[in-house]
């Protein structure tokens, strides 16, 4: 299992990772347990249907490998490594932050609570929470992810590339990249005897109907030829005055999209 503490305004969250089930908190305003594997009722505790893709790191390396569609997965791992494209696991978190501040914005990518400034991750988080994978190409950061681990799991948290900055001509060098750091990382976790390999979440079959960029995005991690599943989110809010800003934020957000 693993925990996030977070900072938001004077409140103090949690995302905690990797448990079957929730459970209480103590010290807490917030909670959120991510991509629970149990469907259970604890009182006090909302609960969201989620998805996600899991590999099963306990097949062997050539099987995983052979499970990847050979057209949109395999192809772009072998030619990042034929044009130099080199993966490692590091410790360039600076960098990768910049990258990452760049991208979100240039996506609109807002976390709850932004509208005060505050809410995405830090770089201080990314430092004590993530293992770090780094895609360069002649020296230059093209992509990252970050993925969080224990002693079983890994799982996709956080990704950012250059591919909004740079040329189109060099766009195909960032899908290179991009697949290569998965298959590096499947590696990593191979080598470490962790169990499962948690692709960080896919959209439902509605909601990737209805917009292209959901469906790029499951068929991506599909492609990775991992097995659908169907995780639970759960929250509980335990500050009467966050709960109270939650709701604010929620309901502003529901008279935009209505608008």
């Amino acid at each position: 299992m693993l925990t996030i503490d977070k900072k938001i305004l004077m409140f103090n969250v949690k995302e905690i990772h990797f448990s079957d089930k929730p459970f209480e908190i103590e010290n807490c305003d917030f909670v959120n347990f991510r991509y629970c594997k149990k469907n259970v009722n604890v009182k006090g505790f909302t609960c969201e249907k989620e998805f996600t893709i899991i590999i099963d790191l306990t097949q062997d390396l050539d099987t995983i490998w052979h499970n990847m569609d050979n057209k949109s997965v395999r192809y772009w791992i072998n030619r990042a490594q034929k044009e130099g494209i080199i993966v490692r696991k590091n410790d360039k978190h600076d960098q990768f932050y910049q990258i990452y501040r760049s991208f979100i914005q240039k996506k609109g990518i807002k976390s709850k609570f932004d509208l005060f400034g505050v809410g995405s991750t830090t770089l201080e988080s990314m430092k004590k929470n993530g293992t770090l994978f780094i895609a360069e190409h002649n020296g230059e950061i093209l992509a990252g992810t970050l993925y969080l681990e224990d002693d079983s799991h890994i799982e996709s948290w956080i990704g950012a590339s250059k591919r909004l900055e740079i040329q189109n001509s060099n766009k195909k060098l960032i899908a290179a990249a991009d697949h290569l750091i998965d298959w590096e990382a499947i590696k990593y976790a191979k080598q470490k005897g962790l169990k499962e390999f948690d692709l960080g979440g896919i959209w439902s079959e509605e909601e990737a109907a209805k917009d292209l960029a959901k469906k790029g995005i499951n068929n991506y991690k599909l492609n990775l030829g991992g097995k659908p599943v169907t995780r639970y989110s759960y929250k509980k809010i335990y500050s009467r005055t966050y709960k109270f800003l939650y709701h604010l934020y929620d309901l502003k957000n529901y008279r935009q999209k209505a608008a």
